[in-house]
């Protein structure tokens, strides 16, 4: 098996046929044909079915051309590591970070990287925690900052927790009439940044810690900056990791923002650092993995 019989079938499966594929890859069609039917003989089994109109894979064609992908991405990564020992390359690292790491001290995290390794392109994508894992294993991103609630160790993955905060819940608008019983709390609209499918969503963790079923009112927000002013709003009850904002606490300073104060265990938000390897990562990752880690804990 040879890594451009590989890229020939991935070729193939995004163009949906060998004369397209073959285009791309700037070689004849017999050429890219035979280098299919190569591995095909190699392996005893059908890679594609080929019609008039074109061509697709079978199940094992789809098996290896999914492999393929992830293999080139890590021969990318090896090339760039090269470079990087011979000074010749800065090199581009992709970090993922969920919505809530955005209000801790990061961006010092990254000026910190930036000013250690300025020719290093950095990329910095904001994305739901599963988003994230998916990335981190298909080898999309190369590490990640995500915040989670309660114990998480996605699987393929290492994952280590560097920070916890306490969270506290609020109701927003000024001179708000305060809940005084977990009943008139959760007869209220709740506001989270959590998909309803998120595993470790503090609304579902809240309710099963008191033993009931979810809010029947929760509105539901990705953007953490949206998230921020929506809170605001008369009545509506939020959750938020305490002390990990200046913006926040000024909130509640001003009034906007009113803190809940009943006698339920809340659960932690913990920030972690999460990537597939370790041995996996380029130069720059290992740096900034280290700063993260210096910096956060």
């Amino acid at each position: 098996m040879k890594l451009h019989q590989l890229r020939a079938l991935a070729e193939v499966a995004k163009a949906g046929s060998i004369q397209r594929a073959a285009k791309a890859m700037h070689v004849s069609q017999p050429a890219l044909s035979k280098s299919i039917r190569e591995l095909e003989r190699q392996l005893g089994v059908q890679l594609l079915i080929r019609g008039a109109t074109g061509a697709t894979l079978t199940p094992f064609g789809a098996i290896l051309s999914k492999r393929y992908d992830g293999i080139r991405k890590e021969m990318e990564k090896a090339w760039e590591e090269v470079e990087w020992l011979k000074g010749t390359l800065g090199g581009r690292l992709l970090v993922g970070i969920s919505p809530p790491v955005a209000g801790t001290s990061i961006a010092s995290v990254f000026a910190s990287f930036r000013a250690r390794q300025p020719s290093v392109e950095l990329s910095l994508l904001e994305l739901r925690p599963a988003q994230i894992f998916d990335a981190l294993r298909s080898g999309t991103l190369d590490l990640a900052i995500v915040h989670h609630h309660g114990a998480m160790q996605p699987a393929g993955l290492q994952c280590a927790t560097l920070k916890t905060y306490r969270t506290v819940l609020a109701v927003g608008g000024r001179d708000p009439v305060l809940p005084e019983t977990v009943d008139q709390l959760w007869s209220q609209e709740w506001i989270t940044g959590d998909l309803a499918d998120y595993e470790h969503g503090y609304i579902p963790m809240v309710a099963d810690r008191l033993g009931r079923d979810l809010p029947r009112r929760i509105s539901r927000c990705t953007s953490i900056s949206v998230y921020f002013d929506l809170s605001e709003q008369p009545q509506l009850i939020s959750h938020w990791a305490d002390n990990i904002n200046p913006h926040l606490d000024h909130k509640f300073r001003n009034g906007t923002l009113t803190r809940v104060e009943l006698d339920i265990d809340l659960p932690d938000m913990h920030i972690a650092l999460v990537y597939k390897d370790e041995e996996l990562l380029t130069p720059g990752g290992v740096l900034l993995a280290k700063i993260i880690r210096s910096s956060l804990r």
